[in-house]
């Protein structure tokens, strides 16, 4: 197990260094652009490019650790991300924001391989603690998409901001010297069409569907309610920017303490729903921003367990040549879902209210526990436990890993 926390903290290093440079980027695209006739498209495509890479690319790039070894692919995506943040901090001592971002971007790119690659060794590399591992592993990786931009934003005061990038490139050294030396195991079965292979495998696994159409579902509802909560703020709390950052950051942080709420109660897949969607719907209900933040801080911790069920489940649905295929897949449906929250969120908002809003997405997660239980008879074709299946219909997908996140762009 020491040998897992070593290669979890590095993770954890680098997955913060490349989450810490984008609030200081996006605030002097914001001051060099933001009166230009393009301004704001400016703006958005600096948004963007944290998550395009997950987007475009972790579908096939998550496959490399399929192809390769595992333990040197994460060593090569380690310092690759340690040379782009230092060109990136190089860029920003010169005044030279174009390449800052594009520095940065492709930091996130080449890092997109690691968390598959991780993730898919953890089932041989644990071993018995696999579960725990795992939990470890989703909570750092969705947390990160959290706390990176939040130290960021700490730098910002003018005295450190210079400092942003170079702790950025100090983290992913450290990240780098921490999995030095490591072994990770690699497939036992190297597949030749480790892409095209991993998505026949998918396409046919039911449990596998099921668990990435969750992780899609996951990631949609929280990132819209995460986005709707702004408009919420100020049309019920009438409280504006400073009780939509406290509603925002419960529910981000709330994912840390998700280890803790799988060791109080047990959760399958439906029950985790259940939990958002009823939290979702009472912060839509309240009138003050109080009672609201211990629900957004369950919201995201469940999020968290949920998420790592999904993890579990592919772990055990995919054979270890394609696991880490999968996983990358995962990675590109669950930012998908992100960005298309953000996208609808505003509409949403617009055309039915804030309060409106927040309850169709409580009914959105809900709404796959209706089905089930208007349809008994799908029950079988679920990896998730649901009430009145005979027990041992399957592999329990809850012994692979005990908690997993969101990631809230």
């Amino acid at each position: 197990m020491r040998s897992v926390r070593r290669l979890l903290t590095a993770y954890a290093c680098g997955a913060l260094a490349t989450g810490l440079p984008w609030p200081l980027l996006l605030a002097l695209a914001w001051d060099q652009y933001a009166d230009s006739p393009h301004g704001a498209l400016i703006v958005g495509l600096v948004g963007a490019a944290r998550m395009a890479p997950y987007v475009l690319l972790s579908w096939a790039v998550g496959s490399v650790g399929d192809h390769v070894r595992r333990d040197r692919l994460v060593r090569v995506t380690m310092a690759a991300r340690l040379v782009f943040l230092a060109l990136a901090a190089l860029a920003l001592a010169t005044d030279r924001i174009g390449l800052a971002v594009a520095a940065s971007a492709l930091a996130v790119t080449v890092a997109t391989p690691t968390y598959p690659a991780i993730g898919a060794a953890l089932p041989r590399l644990a071993g018995p603690d696999r579960a725990r591992a795992t939990e470890l592993l989703v909570t750092i990786e969705v947390s990160s998409w959290v706390v990176g931009p939040a130290l960021g934003g700490l730098l910002l005061v003018e005295p450190l901001r210079s400092w942003t990038l170079v702790v950025a490139a100090a983290l992913a050294g450290l990240g780098l010297l921490l999995c030095a030396g490591l072994r990770i195991p690699g497939p036992v079965e190297r597949a030749p069409d480790a892409v095209a292979g991993m998505l026949r495998h998918v396409r046919r696994c039911r449990p596998a569907l099921a668990a990435l159409a969750l992780a899609g579902l996951l990631n949609l509802v929280l990132t819209t309610a995460g986005v709707l909560l702004l408009p919420f703020s100020a049309e019920v709390w009438h409280r504006g920017g400073v009780a939509f950052g406290l509603a925002t950051a419960c529910l981000g942080f709330g994912a840390l303490g998700a280890p803790l709420l799988a060791r109080l109660v047990t959760l399958t897949a439906w029950r985790g729903l259940v939990v958002i969607a009823l939290a979702v719907a009472l912060v839509a209900l309240t009138s003050l921003p109080w009672p609201a933040l211990v629900l957004l801080a369950v919201t995201g911790a469940t999020g968290v367990v949920v998420e790592s069920l999904v993890t579990g489940t592919l772990q055990e649905a995919v054979p270890d040549r394609y696991r880490a295929g999968a996983l990358g897949l995962g990675d590109t449906i669950m930012v998908s879902a992100c960005l298309v929250g953000s996208l609808v969120a505003p509409a949403l908002a617009r055309y039915a209210g804030a309060r409106v809003a927040l309850l169709l997405v409580a009914l959105a997660a809900a709404l796959p526990v209706i089905i089930v239980r208007l349809h008994p008879a799908r029950r079988r074709t679920t990896a998730y436990d649901a009430p009145g299946e005979p027990t041992g219909a399957r592999p329990d997908p809850r012994g692979a890993s005990s908690v997993g996140a969101t990631r809230l762009g």
